[in-house]
């Protein structure tokens, strides 16, 4: 029997509105960079693999994230190292990634939501963002909806680490065959939750969520 459902952030129930390398585009170009919006993103996840995955040890903090993202914009804007605005370019782009604009709720999350709510599941985010997190989902009005979010930079664990997982399974104290993990990651989402024994969806776009009451019911 389902009891909860646990969902990652961006790609899953929220997306970049416009596209990442635009985003960096328009936060960058008054500063004078001049940039390739597709050739920035490719970067960013690349370098964000890099650092975060292969470069960080546990157990994480928020200051070593804020760091890394430091490190990360670093590499891939290297060509503006040694810019007099450098570092207030970086400091423009971490802000702004708090800020609820970044990003759209995905079509239909709403009533999703609401609707699981309403029938008792339990509702918890784990995500590899960071406390940055939390004023996204309070100016989209959707914190209130879900019962505990699990961060990796607070955890001290990102995705696909077990302990992120078991962190938020223990909290609420579930066994991981009541749990539907909802992710657009097979490595960070779907695999380590599989592995684990927990039922999963894995979004590949914009997802339907009538699949997912489907599994729910």
């Amino acid at each position: 029997m389902i009891k909860a459902l646990f969902f990652d952030a961006e790609g899953t129930f929220l997306r970049f509105n416009p596209s990442l390398g635009n985003i960096y585009y328009n936060l960058l170009r008054p500063f004078g960079f001049k940039i390739d919006p597709e050739k920035v993103a490719k970067r960013l996840r690349i370098e964000y693999e890099v650092v975060f995955q292969k470069e960080l040890r546990p157990p994480l903090s928020g200051d070593l994230c804020k760091e890394a993202w430091r490190r990360v914009f670093d590499r891939v804007l290297s060509d503006y190292r040694d810019h007099p605005l450098f570092e207030k370019a970086f400091e423009r782009v971490y802000r702004f990634f708090s800020q609820p604009e970044c990003v759209e709720v995905m079509p239909g999350f709403r009533s999703f939501i609401s609707e699981l709510k309403d029938s008792g599941f339990i509702r918890a985010v784990i995500t590899n963002w960071d406390c940055r997190l939390y004023s996204i989902l309070e100016g989209h009005g959707l914190l209130e909806y879900f019962d505990a979010i699990f961060i990796g930079c607070e955890v001290g664990y990102l995705k696909p680490h077990p302990e992120i997982f078991q962190k938020a399974l223990s909290h609420f104290n579930l066994k991981p065959v009541e749990v539907i993990m909802i992710g657009d990651s097979l490595k960070d989402d779907i695999l380590p939750a599989q592995q684990m024994g927990m039922k999963t969806y894995h979004v590949k776009g914009t997802p339907d969520f009538n699949e997912v009451l489907n599994l729910v019911y």
